[in-house]
């Protein structure tokens, strides 16, 4: 009696039972709309700014250091003022988390300190602003 039925958690039978549904792995985890569909925090400057729409809120985003996955977030129940967070990425509420990322269609993990809080579901993610690029100064030829 060792065969594991992964959706009741009973024994039965000699072999184990490996049909998990296939959102609960990891390659099904990775094929899912939110691991394509979203933003990668480290790609975006400092000073970016997004609006992240979840089932039930509302988020503003300002990227303090998209290498560092900082960033300010104010809006829900959690943030309703400026708080400084690190942006840790998208799960599907598991134990998986595509790291700096936020996905549509996943839910968005952020942590302040020892903290974690995981949104619901994001709808959309949206860029409503980019920092102008630095000025250049260009050396003129004497």
């Amino acid at each position: 009696m060792s065969e594991l039925h992964a959706e009741r958690g009973e024994t039965r039978g000699e072999a184990l039972n490996t049909s998990i549904p296939s959102r609960r792995t990891l390659d099904g985890f990775a094929r899912q709309p939110g691991c394509t569909e979203g933003i990668a925090i480290e790609s975006l400057e400092a000073g970016t700014v997004l609006t992240v729409h979840t089932r039930h809120s509302r988020y503003r985003v300002v990227v303090l250091d998209g290498a560092r996955q900082r960033a300010l977030v104010a809006g829900g129940s959690v943030f309703p003022e400026r708080t400084a967070v690190r942006i840790e990425g998208a799960t599907a509420g598991g134990s998986a988390l595509k790291i700096g990322w936020i996905g549509v269609g996943l839910r968005l993990e952020l942590s302040m300190g020892r903290r974690r809080i995981t949104t619901s579901r994001v709808c959309s993610v949206k860029i409503d602003n980019i920092p102008p690029p630095e000025p250049v100064s260009v050396a003129r030829p004497h």
